[in-house]
């Protein structure tokens, strides 16, 4: 008698055999006796498995419906020029925010808008409200702010003793006093509806850092100013104690006596200029000069020069406003003494400048270089645009003078020659009136 496992193993084995030799087949398959019958409807019937078309239905998969609809290609181009619009749109969006923050950041820095990284929104002023919480017991009407008749009523003085007063008088409260009520001033706006903004105080350890902070941008500035060559490289501090490392070459000290006398010149120098710094900044001017006094020092002391530098210039015309306004405010600036003086509105006339060395050469170089004579301008009256190639200026003198008469600067049309000569005369410069007249 054959085992029940074995009869099970030989069963599968040869239904696999069976099903290897009909899948090895390929085409050596008999065709479906459904496609060799002349019957149509026996073609279409919808178990035949040659027409996927036919097997419609509730069982229909996603794939056989995709293929039922078939295949839908997208023109070339299409998907690109779709991707291309919405990168634009993306980065119109990122440069747009990024605008945004920029005139956001610039608002904050004027101060339009608060800096909400440091908390300043928390210090806007909010609007102020008609009548506070707390005066609302106190007013009748909120319009118009009438306080109520029971705290107007002033306390009667009685001089009764306390046995006279009456039980339930003694049990009456006091109505409150208005003198403990306090209306909020109201904050006037901006006359461009702006609110102003409050000042912050700072702390001096906020103070200390922003005067760091700022000693050294100005530092790295100067620094970077020397690096590019805008400016001259500073000389080396030299001391007794790093004189020979600083001039490492020690075939040029042939006398170390007299190099030890500059190096200390040098040292009194740089202590010199730092004491009169100090000076400067921190007193005013008569604990300056009291301090000038106790270190002698005179450099801060001003010059009383023994000679006047002047210059003396002739001009064609000036008529232009903007050059004598020019003239005049460059003259006061500079504490220039002298006068400008020039025959009628249109005429010629000579030009003094009285001061020192330096005053007069920044003035000379105001008026031969800076200003355009030539430039013609509108007149503010007639609005006529007037042409001034004709005007022009030149240095007719330059010298010292011992002494000088004028007292300020000013500036004059005279209505003629003899006018000019006289307000010379005056002053005791009539010897300038020969340069006008050459």
């Amino acid at each position: 008698m054959v085992p029940r496992n074995t009869l099970r193993k030989d069963g599968a084995n040869r239904r696999m055999n069976d099903h290897d030799q009909k899948a090895g087949l390929g085409l050596n398959v008999e065709i479906h006796p459904a496609l060799l019958s002349d019957n149509v409807n026996l073609i279409r019937h919808k178990d035949n498995p040659y027409l996927s078309s036919e097997r419609s239905g509730t069982n229909t998969s996603k794939i056989e419906k995709r293929y039922i609809r078939g295949l839908k290609f997208a023109e070339p181009g299409v998907l690109s020029k779709k991707i291309a619009e919405q990168r634009a749109q993306r980065a119109q969006e990122v440069k747009l925010r990024q605008q945004h923050e920029e005139i956001k950041k610039a608002k904050i820095i004027a101060g339009e808008l608060p800096d909400e990284s440091i908390g300043e929104q928390n210090y806007l002023l909010s609007s102020v409200p008609e009548v506070e919480w707390w005066d609302t017991a106190y007013l009748q009407n909120l319009d118009t702010w009438k306080v109520r008749e029971k705290y107007l009523q002033e306390l009667e003085s009685s001089e009764e003793s306390e046995d006279d007063i009456d039980e339930n008088e003694s049990e009456r409260q006091d109505p409150p006093s208005l003198r403990y009520v306090q209306h909020p001033v109201p904050v006037k706006e901006a006359p461009d509806g702006q609110i102003k903004q409050p000042k912050i105080y700072l702390v001096k350890r906020e103070q200390e850092k922003i005067r760091r902070n700022r000693r050294k941008l100005l530092r790295e500035e100067h620094e970077e100013r020397i690096r590019i060559g805008l400016e001259p490289k500073p000389q080396p501090k030299v001391k007794l104690s790093n004189m020979m490392s600083v001039y490492q070459n020690t075939e040029n000290i042939t006398d170390p006596t007299s190099w030890e006398q500059t190096v200390k010149s040098q040292v009194e120098e740089r202590h010199r200029k730092h004491v009169e710094t100090n000076i400067r900044r921190h007193l005013d001017a008569q604990e300056r000069k009291q301090a000038l006094k106790v270190h002698g020092s005179d450099s801060l002391k001003r010059d009383v020069a023994s000679e006047w530098h002047c210059k003396v210039f002739r001009f064609s015309s000036l008529r232009n406003p903007k050059i004598r306004y020019r003239l005049t405010t460059n003259s006061r600036q500079l504490k220039l003494s002298g006068a400008c003086l020039r025959v009628g509105e249109q005429g010629p006339g000579i030009l003094v400048v009285i001061g020192s060395e330096k005053n007069c050469r920044f003035y000379s170089k105001l008026v031969l270089q800076r200003i355009k004579w030539s430039e013609s301008f509108v007149d503010s009256r007639s609005g006529v645009e007037v042409d001034c190639n004709g005007d022009a200026v030149g240095l007719a003198w330059e010298g010292t003078l011992r002494q000088s008469k004028f007292r300020g600067w000013f500036m004059k049309a005279c209505e003629s020659t003899e006018e000019m000569r006289k307000i010379l005369l005056d002053n005791e410069a009539e010897w300038l009136f020969q340069l006008f007249d050459s």
